[in-house]
């Protein structure tokens, strides 16, 4: 009988550096890729082990170190300072024609760490690299501004109605939601409301008359607090994605700046006009909607994306509506996409610069949840071996 308590930890032990260490050389099958993948992505601590153990620096550092072991009280030593130690000088290795001794020499050094990582949670802590509030995932943010100046922070304003006097048809419900209800007492105000959406941000908002748009990170939209007249008209910069109540008697017009409009009756779709980018485009998802730009027009049916560009506008059928829209539905997701429009979306969404080191020409494909650390989605975008990431503060940069 085995008493050892350690014995399935070994085991685990070193079947995880055999996992990594192929991961290093590449030599790894599709099903021991899948199996490293779902024990990188079983907890963060995983995630950060493997991060610090597949860095060039510190596997350098650790094959010289376990070159020199000739005792057990040195392997003791490792198990007690349980560190990496950085090299003084980087000295490029090659990793894919590393010898089988190196390679054996890694399978040790991943195997004490990795036990001693998981026998000692006080210790990982410590080890664990220093984390601010920086480059974490959003939430529901945003600021309402009143047309008499005054500023509520929805972030930390109560559920139930607003507390300013000019707000009084308006609640905050759920901790996302913005609520404008009918009042007869409202109905002749004047003046346009915005509501603001900081990068790393997002809120819903239900106007007057039951339409619902929820705004993504970096978006601003101005509407009155009370529809009346023959139309309903917002204003919009930014991404946002509307469900608009139908009224046949008072089309619901979206101006997007400049001569470029969206009006509906009734339906569901998407925009995304952010003032940076060089295109804005319009997604519809059901009903219909007709896009207007310098004199052009054009109708839309489900599936189809108008593109604005300067005065002209094209038109594509039977576009990726689940990637267009995941955002709303708390997802990134990718299908063949380049980096840059991978980055941007991460960039607003973790409030984020981006630097670019080197160009990328591999297209991407994931769904990850937009609630996932950076260091999780990183990762997951890093596997394929196409892309390298390396952050500092709030600067992402990505090479290749």
């Amino acid at each position: 009988m085995n008493n050892n308590p350690y014995s399935q930890m070994d085991k685990e032990a070193y079947r995880v550096a055999y996992l990594i260490a192929g991961y290093i050389r590449n030599t790894l099958t599709r099903a021991e890729h899948q199996e490293l993948d779902d024990w990188v992505n079983a907890s963060d601590k995983n995630m950060k082990l493997f991060e610090d153990l597949t860095d060039e620096r510190n596997i350098e550092a650790n094959l010289s170190m376990m070159e020199k072991i000739q005792s057990e009280q040195i392997f003791q030593n490792l198990q007690q300072e349980g560190r990496f130690e950085k090299p003084k000088q980087r000295r490029k290795i090659s990793l894919v024609w590393m010898s089988a001794a190196a390679t054996a020499i890694l399978l040790l050094c991943v195997f004490f760490i990795w036990r001693l990582t998981n026998t000692s949670s006080s210790q990982n802590t410590k080890q664990q690299s220093v984390k601010s509030d920086l480059l974490q995932p959003g939430g529901n943010k945003a600021t309402l501004t009143l047309p008499d100046g005054s500023v509520i922070d929805l972030a930390n304003a109560q559920n139930g109605v607003l507390s300013n006097s000019e707000a009084l048809n308006i609640s905050k419900k759920n901790g996302n939601n913005l609520v404008y209800q009918k009042s007869a007492a409202h109905s002749s105000t004047i003046g346009m409301h915005t509501l603001s959406i900081p990068a790393g941000g997002q809120f819903l908002l239900t106007l007057d008359d039951n339409s619902k748009v929820w705004m993504n990170a970096q978006s601003v939209l101005r509407y009155p607090a009370v529809f009346s007249g023959k139309e309903r008209k917002v204003e919009l910069s930014g991404e946002a994605y509307f469900e608009v109540s139908p009224n046949a008697k008072a089309p619901f017009i979206v101006v997007l700046g400049n001569d470029d409009t969206v009006s509906v009756l009734g339906t569901h779709f998407n925009v995304k006009a952010y003032p940076e980018e060089d295109r804005k485009a319009v997604t519809l998802v059901e009903g219909k909607v007709l896009v207007q730009n310098y004199g052009n027009e054009k109708v839309l049916t489900p599936g189809m994306q108008a593109l604005i560009h300067g005065n002209e506008m094209t038109t594509i059928a039977n576009v990726d509506i689940e990637e267009i829209t995941g955002w709303k539905n708390g997802l990134f997701v990718f299908h063949d996409a380049p980096i840059e429009r991978i980055m941007s979306q991460v960039a607003r969404w973790y409030n984020a610069k981006i630097v670019y080191e080197g160009s990328i020409k591999h297209q991407f494909n994931a769904t990850i949840k937009r609630s996932e650390p950076l260091e999780k989605l990183l990762h997951l975008l890093q596997l394929n071996g196409y892309v390298k990431f390396k952050t500092e503060n709030n600067i992402i940069y990505v090479s290749p």
